[in-house]
């Protein structure tokens, strides 16, 4: 198995890129970007496009430097990265003409249609690559295989040459159905990792690796956090691993307790995000409702209560969606200040098969149903004309004042 990772500003072929971003030690930062001319679709709209990652030239000699493979794998997230998807997938041909090119992940779930036309990808595979993946390699190279899941594998971490940090995936699914997410449908099951394999795995990558910052990406980490995720870092913190926990996937405000908090607090967690998406109590019911006001204000005083500041304590927002004017969101805002911690706004990004998508769809300026490109959040393509760049930038700004 070979990996290229477009984001892996450590390989022996990127030397100089990771200095030059200056990036911080737990991974975050700046990413490689160069300004590329504007799709068809984009070309009346006064926005730059760029293209994130590796330059290509980078890219093609670490492809040039692997052995032919039997079949390229290509993993894809947001609807609106298509054309990248699209770019990558040619320039893989270029190198290995006969390889079958499999084009998976998120774009191909949610839109396995558009990915079968615009990508050039031999094989789109829909859902879990547990479930998908074994049945079309058999086909290709002649062999029954068995593809376990990611609850049941580690990462491959030493594909890497160097690791700033590691994400952690406890379990998939999530219990919610939030209106603007699409997390119930991709996993209707809520299923996780045991505790103890978790630790494990995390002591392993940083004993192996030096790593100390992980970040948990599950979409319901505080899920039955006292047999879950309560577990898991009163073991780590039992073991006094030097680590630095991170949690930037919005964590449910309704679950913390003062027990929680304090448990938060020794074990490491350092970066602290939460969803509340609006304090409006109208919102909150049509969105679903994850949480309310009074979450808030009690959460952020247990967490003081445990030794948190207010910066450390991050609130997620949605903004920009259909039929929310800026002066709500501005409300928003001002209330997570009031409650002591940090406002974050996120610019809502319509997602096909979510409860939002036909009200998306109706309210939209441009033709999010027939181009994926329009679902970038920058565009504010569900929002009123009152979302301009001006009152974006204002929001902004209270938001770091």
């Amino acid at each position: 198995v070979r990996l290229l990772d477009c984001l892996d500003y450590h390989h022996p072929q990127a030397a100089g890129l990771a200095s030059a971003l200056q990036r911080r030690a737990d991974g975050r930062g700046r990413l490689w970007a160069e300004e590329i001319p504007k799709p068809e679709p984009l070309l009346r709209i006064p926005r730059r496009f760029k293209r994130y990652g590796l330059p290509p030239e980078i890219a093609r000699k670490i492809l040039a430097a692997m052995p032919r493979p039997d079949a390229v794998l290509v993993g894809s997230t947001m609807t609106y990265w298509y054309t990248g998807v699209a770019e990558t997938i040619a320039r893989v041909k270029e190198v290995f003409p006969q390889a079958p090119v499999i084009l998976g992940g998120l774009y191909a779930t949610l839109l396995p249609d558009h990915a079968r036309a615009h990508t050039g990808a031999d094989h789109v595979v829909e859902g879990d690559w547990e479930d998908s993946l074994p049945g079309l390699l058999e086909k290709l190279l002649g062999e029954k295989l068995f593809l376990p899941g990611p609850l049941a594998v580690s990462p491959a971490w030493d594909l890497y040459h160097r690791l700033d940090y590691a994400t952690v995936l406890t379990g998939r699914g999530c219990p919610l159905r939030c209106r603007y997410c699409v997390a119930h449908r991709l996993h209707p099951k809520l299923e996780r990792r045991e505790p103890r394999a978790v630790v494990e795995e995390i002591e392993k990558v940083h004993r192996r690796h030096g790593v100390r910052d992980f970040a948990f990406y599950d979409d319901a980490l505080l899920a039955g956090a006292e047999h879950h995720l309560l577990p898991i870092l009163e073991e780590l913190t039992r073991r006094e691993l030097p680590l630095r926990l991170h949690a930037p996937n919005g964590l449910s405000l309704a679950a913390v307790t003062d027990e929680v908090a304090a448990i938060f607090r020794r074990s490491g967690l350092t970066t602290l995000r939460f969803g509340l998406e609006t304090t409006d109590p109208e919102r909150q019911r049509r969105l679903g409702p994850k949480a309310f006001a009074e979450d808030l204000h009690r959460t952020v005083a247990c967490l003081t209560r445990a030794g948190y500041a207010a910066e450390e304590v991050g609130v997620y927002l949605l903004a920009a969606l259909p039929g929310q004017s800026v002066a709500e969101v501005e409300a928003d805002l001002l209330e997570v200040k009031r409650a002591g911690a940090r406002p974050y706004l996120s610019e809502y990004s319509p997602i096909p098969g979510s409860g939002l998508w036909e009200e998306s769809v109706a309210a939209a300026r441009y033709g999010i149903a027939q181009e994926p490109l329009y679902h970038n959040n920058s565009l504010f393509a569900c929002a009123g004309p009152e979302w301009t760049a001006s009152a974006w930038s204002r929001l902004q700004k209270l938001c770091r004042e």
